[in-house]
């Protein structure tokens, strides 16, 4: 009851003050067995909030999980043709480990596909909680992390929260947020198409809600150095919420010094987001996670969300305990990216310094002409990233797309 009647006064039972939380008022799944729909309109509103708004956010969920495929989709210009070198959606074009793949084929020929992997994913749970240096009550699972970012916006987009984010960026947790009646406040990337941290710290104010970054950048994949964004995020999360979205950070120099995840364990008002989606190559599969205070964890349970498919868990796992997989799927990574901005340097087109498996680059003509002059060469390139029309982001791929793409780069 107590739990109930919190829910429908709009308050989340268990959050300490200061935690990863919206500043007005947060969506309680106990609510939703208990509270009866009241018919003022003052009061409908408060219901929404404490309850039926879980349910049509996850509704709303559903249909915004894949946007970026769905806005790649939607850009792909008209042309003939098959697409031969699909480098559009950043994916890891080498595939999974072969663990994974060995760990995927006995799950499928055991029959185990017809069961839950309830106890899979505790292990799973388990397993990054390891990694990560924390405990499992730190760990959310999600649908990839694009589901995660999903469930945060939401979170603070029902309590009229704020997001601020760079721009360009991934917009999946803005999008959400604003969708569900939050305010999106985009800050420019500075002149080194990083983010700009001393303009995103400017714009946090007492209705600030949370505070997102994806370091990589996407589409830039520029990073942050991490000393300046440790003391960012040491300092922002006193007052708001932080998100770091690390998805592509495997890929990345120095990840043990770029990662920020053992600020969780300082209590911080701190969000740190994974994916397996793309160095592990298990786009398909869809598996990410969160790590976050074991309270925060539990308010994005309560959101419900994708249940994960037995294949995806056990891949996820023996992806991880494929400890040598990571280092030769970076360097094959890197080394094509490497040939991508060897030649645009010779073109003369500047670029953006990547540490993903992308590269931005500045292309001297309407992104719309040049990705469908690209397509004419059986070569899907990304969607436009506004306010930057005439850049274009190309996605790594396997030798032979690469080689296509950089012919059709020169014509």
């Amino acid at each position: 009851p107590k739990r109930s009647r919190e829910a429908a006064e709009g308050k989340t039972p268990g959050l300490r003050a200061g935690a990863c939380r919206p500043g007005v008022r947060a969506a309680g799944s106990a609510a939703v067995r208990s509270v009866k729909t009241p018919t003022s309109p003052l009061s409908r509103r408060q219901w929404l909030l404490s309850s039926g708004a879980t349910l049509a956010g996850l509704a709303l969920s559903s249909r915004l999980l894949n946007f970026e495929a769905q806005a790649q989709q939607a850009a792909e210009p008209a042309a003939s043709g098959p697409v031969r070198a699909r480098l559009s959606l950043n994916e890891n074009p080498f595939g999974p480990s072969p663990a994974a793949l060995q760990a995927m084929t006995a799950c499928l020929a055991s029959g185990q596909a017809c069961r839950y992997p309830f106890g899979e994913a505790t292990e799973l749970v388990a397993l990054i909680a390891k990694k990560e240096g924390v405990t499992p009550e730190h760990i959310v699972l999600g649908a990839g992390s694009g589901e995660l970012l999903e469930k945060v916006g939401l979170h603070f987009g029902l309590a009229g929260g704020e997001v601020i984010h760079a721009t360009p960026g991934y917009v999946q947790l803005p999008r959400m947020l604003e969708a569900m009646g939050g305010r999106v406040v985009p800050v420019p990337v500075n002149a080194r198409l990083e983010h700009d941290l001393d303009a995103m710290a400017a714009k946090v104010s007492g209705r600030n809600s949370v505070v997102y970054i994806a370091n990589p950048n996407n589409p830039t994949g520029t990073v942050i150095e991490p000393g300046r964004l440790a003391d960012f995020v040491r300092e922002v999360s006193k007052r708001t919420c932080v998100f770091l979205d690390e998805a592509y950070l495997d890929i990345a120099d120095r990840y043990a010094e770029r990662t920020l995840v053992g600020l969780v364990n300082e209590e911080r008002n701190l969000v740190v987001a994974r994916t397996f989606s793309k160095i592990h190559g298990l786009a398909g599969l869809r598996i990410g996670y969160a790590v976050t205070s074991p309270k925060f964890a539990a308010v994005l349970r309560r959101y419900g969300g994708a249940s994960l498919s037995f294949p995806g868990i056990v891949a996820a796992t023996a992806s991880l305990r494929d400890t040598g997989f990571i280092a030769a799927a970076r360097g094959k990574i890197v080394a094509e990216r490497e040939q991508f901005t060897a030649l645009l340097r010779e073109l003369g087109r500047p670029s953006a310094e990547s540490q993903a498996n992308f590269v931005f680059f500045q292309t001297g003509r309407p992104h719309a002409e040049v990705q469908a002059a690209m397509r004419r060469e059986g070569v899907a390139i990304a969607r436009t990233f506004p306010p930057l029309t005439d850049w274009a982001r190309i996605s790594v791929g396997t030798p032979e797309e690469n080689a296509l793409a950089r012919a059709a780069l020169r014509k």
